[in-house]
């Protein structure tokens, strides 16, 4: 008697090599820059289901549909109609950018302030002003 693990595990390795097997034949059709952003989820409905990691990666595939359509079929035998582009947003690593502290030099805050005495403006005139007065020194005091 078979052991149901036993049946999981050969359908489930025989999915991966159907999904690695249509994953080269749709590697083979497109540019090397486009092979990291991509992932074959598997055909439902008569469609190729392709995950992408970002909105442009999602796009430019989108232009080479009808070319991996016509590698499937050539490749793999197999013709559908057409290809389904899917964001992974899981797969989407944004690194947080580190926090740029900046300061304003005292040579810049006094052409800020000089600038701001020809302003006829008094809201933009203060702001500028107080703009000026947001060196390193009275920066690192606050």
């Amino acid at each position: 008697m078979d052991k149901i693990s036993d049946k999981l595990s050969l359908k489930l390795m025989k999915k991966a090599l159907e999904l690695k097997h249509l994953t080269h034949a749709v590697k083979v059709s497109l540019p090397v820059d486009c092979h990291a952003h991509f992932e074959i989820a598997g055909i439902r409905d008569n469609q190729l289901i392709i995950l992408t990691d970002s909105p442009v990666w999602q796009t430019r595939l989108r232009l080479y549909s009808q070319t991996i359509l016509e590698a499937l079929h050539q490749h793999t035998g197999i013709k559908l109609n057409r290809v389904k582009l899917r964001l992974t947003p899981e797969k989407r690593i944004v690194k947080e950018k580190p926090a740029v502290f900046r300061h304003l030099s005292q040579q810049n805050a006094e052409l800020i302030a000089q600038t701001a005495n020809c302003i006829s403006d008094p809201d933009l005139q203060a702001a500028l002003l107080h703009l000026s007065q947001k060196t390193r020194t009275s920066a690192e005091n606050d």
